[in-house]
């Protein structure tokens, strides 16, 4: 069996999906060490991996996610820390020689350290593969990325010079790098088309596992008819004003609508809840998706593959760059609207989110788009494809390496 080593960082959406793949990987026999920030030990230990955290200080989860809405901020908060974790996982290496180091594919950290002492390594993508992908976001909006970056264009050059200087030039790369293992936690169906993806990169689809999450919920309260479930996720989700307009937009609407509203959230501080809502600070999000007819979302990458992995239409609200691309592969793929998507992103009226729902409730192209695309997610294999691709590679590199 194989000593496999995880590097991630704190970001529920880049961690969710490793953790099905890393509790299989136990559960076959391997050895697995998982590196992430302290608040994320609880999160792993279910998966039976050796958890071990990364030196302080690191960002929260709220810092990583805040820096997201512009990924030139993504990028500048990765370059500060990333000399400091290499440095940390370089020695981390030295003393556990990993069969194999996979890591998050903006977790440079990992790569570098690996490379560093010739370790064969995998990386895991979360998202869609940005490289070669920018058509799907439109002409305009590549236009304001890139005019918002110039101005930073400078310091990220003199980091990449550094971190050649420090780690070797065939070492450091920039803040995304590709390795001969490629995991990409969607379908190929549902990807954007993307000629710089090749046969390195394996679509093992969503990672589901419901034992890896937890919650409870009144599900005695469901009534038949239409549901709806509504979630801005685990960090986007401390928006009162939306909160105000779904309240103002659903209020009586023929529907049952399940409001999620995060942990944070107070909820006396929202006021008088409409008499159709059951409103939760926390739902078990998978169980509940199995329930609805449709689905509002902020975008984040595992609530749009959840969703459409049980068929159900979308309605997604970004609020962040990131979030808007994955919306704009759900309008493209027929499977959902999206509203709320010009900067600042998620600001949407009552009437644009009523709309929205009745259009997507009135039209079955939206659900039986949403269930194919279904069927694309369950075929990829998901988490056991996942532990298979890393198996099959272990084999590959030790053969190499003999």
């Amino acid at each position: 069996m194989a000593k496999i080593a995880y590097v991630g960082l704190p970001a529920h959406g880049h961690t969710n999906p490793t953790l099905p793949v890393m509790k299989e990987l136990v559960r076959r026999g391997h050895e697995v060490l998982y590196y992430n920030a302290e608040s994320f030990r609880a999160k792993v230990a279910p998966t039976g991996a050796d958890f071990r955290a990364l030196p302080e200080p690191m960002p929260t989860e709220r810092e990583v996610s805040m820096a997201m809405q512009e990924l030139i901020d993504a990028s500048i908060l990765l370059a500060g820390i990333s000399p400091r974790l290499t440095r940390y996982m370089i020695d981390e290496f030295a003393r556990e020689q990993p069969d194999l180091v996979i890591y998050d594919s903006v977790a440079m950290w990992g790569y570098i350290a690996a490379r560093t002492h010739g370790l064969p390594v995998a990386c895991s993508i979360t998202t869609f593969v940005l490289d070669g992908s920018q058509g799907t976001v439109g002409l305009g909006a590549m236009a304001r990325l890139m005019w918002s970056a110039l101005p930073h264009v400078p310091k990220l050059l003199n980091w990449k010079q550094s971190m050649a200087r420090e780690f070797g030039k065939d070492n450091a790369g920039g803040i995304t790098e590709y390795a001969d293992l490629n995991l990409v936690f969607t379908s190929k169906e549902f990807h954007p088309k993307n000629k710089f993806v090749d046969d390195r990169f394996r679509f093992v689809g969503p990672s589901i596992d419901a034992t890896t999450r937890d919650g409870s919920f009144p599900f005695d309260q469901l009534r038949d008819g239409t549901k709806v479930y509504i979630s801005l996720g685990t960090i986007t989700n401390l928006d009162s004003a939306f909160y105000r307009a779904v309240f103002t937009a659903f209020a009586g609407y023929p529907a049952q609508v399940i409001l999620a509203v995060g942990k944070h959230t107070d909820l006396a501080a929202l006021g008088a809840v409409p008499a159709n809502f059951i409103v939760r600070n926390y739902v078990p999000q998978l169980d509940i998706l199995q329930r609805v007819d449709a689905f509002i979302t902020h975008g984040g990458m595992n609530s749009i593959h959840e969703g459409l992995y049980y068929g159900v239409p979308e309605i997604v609200v970004p609020h962040q760059f990131e979030q808007y691309l994955n919306g704009k592969r759900v309008e493209q793929t027929g499977t959902g609207l999206l509203i709320g998507d010009t900067r600042p992103y998620g600001r949407v009226t009552a009437q644009e989110l009523r709309s929205a729902l009745e259009t997507l409730l009135t039209t079955p192209s939206y659900r039986q788009n949403a269930q194919h695309i279904g069927e694309t997610l369950r075929a990829a294999g998901g988490y056991v494809r996942a532990a298979d691709e890393i198996e099959a590679y272990i084999g590959v590199t030790e053969r190499m390496l003999a």
